[in-house]
């Protein structure tokens, strides 16, 4: 027998009830893979898993079926996609891959796909297991049916990663134009990352999961960077041991999209911003502004104003002194302006502002000429340069206007 055919011999028992494992290698990959049925296709079997959880399961801060309470005006505005609104909590397709390169490009399989729907009060999970590359065209056909029944995508990083890749291997494995990023998507990692960057370590979905969602995984976990060298050795051995720890990381991924749409949609939707953190509250008095809702923004501004790092209170005094001259109210920002002078002597820019404020709402041109001055002060100590040349010029200009302007009035 020939070692291709031995290899098939191999994968051809994925198709029993139970798959053979070669032992576990640690007390980490004491899983066994679990069972799953080959699922009859025009290109062959395909090989899926299917579990069923309780709609009242609980994963980490939430349970599954709290995103299901949520309007979907809100997800449509988090998504900043406007059809969003026409789909159905329960037509939500929770995606996630796991592939053979992190880059992507044409010669990256997609060895696993978990999808997740709600299903007659239950949450529903299936995951395509890809034994073989041969087996590829019979994934993406049975894999067909829960997209196409999609009213949008919940993915993490999806709309950059899984979605086009999926869309690729259609093209090239079942030699098919399918335009997967025409239904609407709800990307988790960008609303994580306005949210959170400041405060995590990074935004992966582990990091967010630990951090901020509650989500506890057992030892039988494996990082996300070395599945696709595991599926690579899978594949040259046969071995499936650590295949059961790759499944159990998808269907744990799975799951805390579920948790985490919903702790963004409740973020978003509840105006109490006491709950949040400064670097929370910074991210959604930004998200509110642009919406027009000035009063929820301002609420989150000013909780954001309690952090304790002065880098994080400057950007808050900047955004929120930017909001309010941009309402028409730079009155109101003048504290603002001042506090962050107080805070950072070294930046010219609350001083600029002051000094327009003065000269060309207040008109009181002796105190534009005050802060004008302090504003070349505070370039003291910036190293020699063409920023501080370009800045003192400006400041220089601002001033000989201002001189010309008292002197006429003087006159």
């Amino acid at each position: 027998m020939t070692d291709r055919a031995a290899l098939r011999r191999r994968l051809g028992r994925l198709g029993a009830p139970r798959a053979r494992t070669a032992g576990p290698r640690s007390a980490a990959a004491r899983l066994e893979f679990p069972a799953g049925s080959d699922i009859s296709t025009p290109h062959g079997p395909a090989y899926r898993i299917e579990r069923m959880y309780p709609a009242d399961l609980s994963h980490g801060r939430s349970r599954l079926a709290d995103v299901l309470g949520f309007e979907m005006d809100l997800a449509a505005e988090l998504a900043s996609a406007p059809t969003l609104r026409f789909a159905s909590p329960e037509h939500l397709v929770f995606l996630d891959t796991e592939t053979t390169g992190l880059a992507g490009g044409a010669g990256t399989l997609v060895f696993l796909v978990g999808v997740g729907v709600f299903v007659g009060g239950e949450f529903r999970l299936r995951q395509y297991f890809l034994r073989h590359p041969d087996e590829e065209p019979a994934m993406l056909h049975a894999l067909q049916e829960d997209l196409e029944r999609a009213g949008a995508f919940v993915t993490f990083n999806g709309r950059a990663f899984d979605i086009p890749l999926l869309e690729m291997r259609y093209g090239l494995g079942l030699r098919r134009t399918w335009p997967l990023n025409l239904c609407p998507q709800v990307d988790l990692l960008w609303p994580s990352r306005r949210l959170w960057r400041r405060s995590l370590p990074d935004c992966s979905l582990g990091t967010i999961e630990s951090r901020v969602l509650r989500v506890e995984r057992s030892q039988a976990d494996v990082p996300g960077e070395e599945i696709p060298a595991l599926y690579l050795d899978y594949l040259r051995t046969g071995r499936m041991d650590d295949m059961a720890r790759v499944v159990y990381h998808n269907a744990l991924d799975v799951l805390s999209l579920v948790t985490l749409l919903s702790h963004l949609l409740d973020l978003h939707r509840t105006p109490e911003v006491k709950r949040l953190s400064p670097p929370e509250a910074l991210a959604l008095a930004r998200w509110h502004a642009r919406a027009g809702r000035r009063e929820t923004a301002e609420a989150a501004y000013q909780r954001a104003l309690e952090a304790e790092e002065a880098e994080l209170q400057v950007e808050v005094l900047r955004r929120l002194t930017e909001h309010f001259r941009r309402s028409g109210r730079a009155a109101e920002a003048v504290p603002s302006w001042q506090r962050w002078h107080a805070i950072a002597p070294r930046d010219p820019r609350p001083c600029v502002e002051l000094a327009k404020f003065c000269e060309w709402q207040a008109g009181d041109l002796a105190q534009a000429r005050s802060w004008a001055e302090a504003g070349l002060h505070s370039l003291a100590d910036w190293p020699s340069g063409w920023r501080r040349d370009a800045v003192r010029t400006l400041i220089q200009h601002r001033l000989a206007r201002l001189v010309r302007k008292a002197g006429a009035g003087n006159m």
